[in-house]
């Protein structure tokens, strides 16, 4: 459904037709329930990849950074994923319920964007065409990271990232640990995380996330059709 079609008071997410950044940010906004639409900007095939969907309309949204993804909220105008995300965050409660555990929010959020941002250059170079070179980076990127991140798990012991309650850090952290752990075609290294894989199993299990997950989710390519690996949907294991 297009922006135009719907209540303007409503939310609208712009971004390409892929999880990307913009995943994390459709987690949250599903889990709070929130009314939103969105226009999805289509990459064209290749040999060219043409933007030109996005790039012909961009200098026309009223955007003071004109990027994707962008978020319209009334006369708010936002782009910049993380900021988008923090800002659904504080509307629906979802930033930790005192000044320490937003900043464990917003720390675990950055730190889940490196994450995503080291593995990136493999999915869209040479080495995400290979199944050794994907191999390679979970075999040392990807293991380096995920293992962080399920000590951070065991030593905090709280159901969700930060605390007893779900925040904006366990979307950014769900979606992009999923995307990273679709490298692993053998589908066993998150076994060796038990903290992890409980994790991802809670958020799975979270009202309207997991049937997100199930649906929309689950139909759309992780990276754009550029890239190497995962430019199209995966087939579901």
């Amino acid at each position: 459904m297009s922006a135009s079609d719907t209540d303007q008071n409503q939310l609208v997410l712009g971004y390409w037709a892929i999880r990307g950044l913009a995943e994390p940010i459709r987690l949250a906004l599903h889990y709070s329930n929130t009314p939103y639409t969105e226009k999805l900007y289509q990459q064209g095939e290749g040999p060219e990849f043409s933007l030109d969907e996005w790039f012909s309309v961009k200098q026309s949204q009223g955007l003071d950074f004109p990027n994707l993804p962008y978020l319209f909220d009334g006369d708010l105008k936002l782009t910049q994923s993380r900021a988008i995300l923090y800002y659904i965050g504080r509307k629906a409660n979802l930033m930790g319920k005192t000044p320490a555990e937003e900043a464990h929010v917003m720390m675990l959020c950055e730190q889940a964007h490196d994450f995503r941002m080291k593995t990136a250059p493999v999915a869209y170079g040479p080495e995400g065409a290979t199944k050794e070179g994907r191999k390679n980076c979970v075999d040392t990127v990807i293991s380096e990271e995920l293992k962080k991140f399920d000590d951070y798990f065991g030593k905090h012991k709280t159901k969700f990232a930060v605390g007893d309650h779900p925040t904006v850090a366990d979307f950014q952290l769900y979606e992009y640990i999923d995307a990273n752990l679709a490298m692993d075609e053998e589908h066993t290294l998150v076994d060796k995380f038990s903290n992890i894989k409980q994790f991802m199993k809670t958020i799975r299990e979270l009202p309207r996330v997991g049937d997100y997950i199930t649906k929309a989710h689950a139909q759309l390519p992780i990276n754009s059709k550029m890239a190497k690996f995962a430019g199209k949907v995966l087939e579901q294991k």
